[in-house]
């Protein structure tokens, strides 16, 4: 049956064994029955969104004049976001993919976007700053302590892999023992531990994603340091310069995207029952399809508007070469 998790399907994990979870029993009622595919029109979505992102860092690198470190610390966000969502591209095309591949992508994705994120924090503060919106005095310091912060968030992400590429993955961290000092670090790595398909993906949507198999604390605490910037900064920016506010108008669409792309939580057949028939097939699909999809346009949508930022305040008579 198409829509049936198979038990090979279940046990596609990185490191190749089984999992734990019996199959259903043959007599179980089935609540999908187009999930063995994923949809074609998320697909041409993600890929949108990656071109959508490489075009944007064509546009940032051509036709403004930052370089250095302005250029960079937006690149760098670039790069991770264009990075993403060509992963979950190439999960509609997960199953004649090598799942090797697809793991250590689903890796790189969570740790790229961890380092990334609060590079945006320092990129705003210098606009701000050059742009006129912060005095020199207190946008050079908030500029400082910015890169010293985004520095120290991606030195300890490095400390977390390296931590467990010396010790390994602690047996506290698999529940059979309990937590000793250090444990801590390298039960959180990211290109370290298993990694699993991510059975609401695979089961709603047919998307081949690897996520941990334990969940790893504090990967999005730099996405919420840029949202808090990002807002903070563009209102001070929009009160020095003329309408539209780009950079505020952006975080707003982002901070909407993500309000709107929280998912759904994922109950397996036996606990959603006759409640999950009321959803067709294409239903179940795009209640996580459609969320996630819109909160990569929303981030898209915020780096289109911290490029207009960048351009127009470029152009302005007061723009300061340095910071």
């Amino acid at each position: 049956m198409a829509g049936q998790v198979t038990p090979s399907q279940e046990s596609m994990v990185s490191g190749g064994g089984p999992n734990d979870e019996e199959p259903p029993p043959d007599d179980t009622k089935k609540v999908l029955s187009g999930a063995a595919q994923a949809s074609n029109l998320a697909t041409l979505g993600y890929a949108c969104i990656a071109a959508g992102h490489v075009w944007l860092l064509k546009v940032h690198a051509e036709a403004t004049a930052a370089d250095g470190q302005l250029f960079t610390t937006l690149a760098v966000v670039e790069v991770a976001l264009a990075f993403e969502a060509a992963v979950f591209a190439l999960g509609g095309l997960g199953r004649p993919l090598n799942l090797a591949v697809l793991t250590f992508a689903g890796r790189l994705r969570l740790l790229s976007a961890a380092v990334a994120w609060p590079w945006l924090v320092p990129w705003g503060a210098e606009l701000s700053c050059r742009c006129g919106a912060l005095s020199p005095s207190i946008g050079a310091g908030v500029l400082r302590h910015s890169i010293g912060g985004a520095v120290l968030i991606g030195a300890f992400y490095a400390l977390r892999e390296v931590s467990f590429m010396v010790r390994g993955e602690p047996t506290s961290a698999l529940g059979t023992s309990e937590s000793q000092i250090g444990d801590c670090l390298p039960s959180q790595a990211v290109l370290g531990g298993q990694f699993r398909l991510d059975k609401a993906d695979l089961e709603e949507t047919g998307r081949v994603v690897f996520v941990p198999a334990r969940p790893r604390q504090g990967l999005y605490v730099g996405a919420g340091l840029a949202m808090l910037a990002g807002l903070t900064l563009g209102a001070a920016m929009a009160l020095v310069n003329s309408f539209p506010p780009w950079l505020l108008l952006g975080a707003l669409g982002a901070l909407l995207g993500r309000w709107y792309g929280q998912l759904p939580k994922f109950k397996g057949r036996g606990e959603e029952g006759a409640a999950a028939m009321a959803y067709t097939d294409s239903a179940l699909m795009w209640r996580r399809e459609g969320p996630r999809l819109i909160c990569r346009f929303g981030e898209l949508f915020w780096i289109f508007c911290c490029i207009e930022e960048l351009h127009r305040c470029e152009a302005m008579p007061s723009w300061r070469s340095v910071c």
